[in-house]
């Protein structure tokens, strides 16, 4: 790689082909993906995060209720969640079935028992 060295102003700048700037922006973006990659894995491996699976991508996507599918995921009845999370059984089965939205300190009551932010449910 040639590398020109330029004075404006005082100040020193390098000049370098577009070819050789490209390959290092592109090295750069390759070098941040995996970084990302790494830190990612490493909260995996940590249990701060998890994978979620395709099946609960599909469900969501096809517009059933987050609540009720991490409560099935989960494995969890709406008695068990509302023991866990002290959201009423009522108001769990309204939520599932579209009738209420909740609130945000419900949803977040809802997320802690079930294991996931706020954002997966909500």
């Amino acid at each position: 790689m040639r590398i020109d060295k330029i004075t404006r102003n005082g100040k020193e700048f390098a000049v370098i082909p577009v070819h050789d700037l490209q390959k290092l922006m592109d090295d750069s973006e390759m070098l941040a993906d995996v970084k990302a990659y790494d830190r990612a894995k490493a909260r995996l491996e940590r249990g701060e995060d998890e994978v979620i699976p395709l099946e609960i991508t599909e469900r969501r996507l096809a517009g059933e209720d987050t609540v009720k599918i991490w409560r099935e995921y989960r494995e969890m009845t709406q008695a068990e969640l509302a023991k866990r999370s002290h959201v009423s059984r009522p108001m769990i089965a309204a939520i599932e079935a579209g009738h209420k939205k909740g609130g945000i300190a419900t949803l977040k009551k809802l997320a802690g028992a079930l294991g996931v932010s706020l954002d997966n449910i909500a």
